[in-house]
């Protein structure tokens, strides 16, 4: 199967203009993913793509670890920021546009308030919780230069991880994925995004269903 040229010259243009910019793109790529807005591919396997890249060449990998640590740290204000802002009303609205339970916001919250860094820190390594994270120590009212170190020492462990994985499984993963190049470059972002509204169409169900439920006063 090959692509019709038109999508193949806009596929090398995009390549070039990201190994041009390819820190910046980085940077800006984690960085909105962190703060919550749903992205065609995972970011965890671009890094690893970079990882692959700069296999070899430690400067440049940690370059790349310090380059995501620096956007998660930035990306996360944001939804930290509106729910320190705002409080709880706006924390569980943006939980249920991610698919999370608002009901855990409030559980979390005192935990995260008593805990602080070392909280924050174990809450952005768990896989699935590292945006509700930053909702959780908002409305618990951490304070910023609590979150934002726990936010960076957080993410360099966790992007360290992924690096590595690129860096030793990317010559053996793209061996494997040669054939399917084409279909993965189609495929993955379409999966993705289909996950992405189907959670999305999810937690407005949910959220809609709760409102309902709810005796008004």
């Amino acid at each position: 199967m090959s692509l019709p040229p038109v999508i193949r010259d806009a596929i090398r243009l995009l390549f070039l203009a990201v190994l041009e910019h390819q820190y910046v793109v980085l940077f800006f790529v984690v960085a909105i993913e962190e703060a919550g807005v749903p992205l065609p591919a995972p970011t965890d396997v671009a890094i690893a793509f970079y990882g692959y890249r700069a296999r070899g060449n430690l400067p440049e990998l940690a370059q790349v670890v310090l380059v995501c640590a620096l956007a998660s740290t930035a990306g996360t204000l944001v939804p930290y920021l509106l729910a320190r802002r705002f409080g709880p009303t706006v924390a569980h609205r943006l939980a249920a546009w991610i698919d999370v339970d608002p009901v855990q916001v409030d559980r979390w919250a005192d935990r995260i308030h008593r805990r602080g860094f070392i909280a924050v820190v174990v809450g952005r390594l768990v896989p699935g919780a590292r945006v509700v994270m930053s909702l959780i120590a908002g409305t618990a009212r951490v304070p910023l230069y609590q979150f934002s170190p726990a936010v960076f020492v957080a993410a360099c462990i966790y992007w360290t991880f992924w690096v590595t994985i690129g860096a030793a499984l990317g010559p053996m993963f793209r061996r494997l994925a040669e054939p399917y190049i084409v279909y993965i470059l189609i495929g993955l972002p379409l999966v993705v995004i289909t996950y992405f509204v189907y959670r999305h169409l999810r937690a407005r169900r949910k959220w809609a269903s709760r409102s309902a439920t709810t005796p008004r006063t």
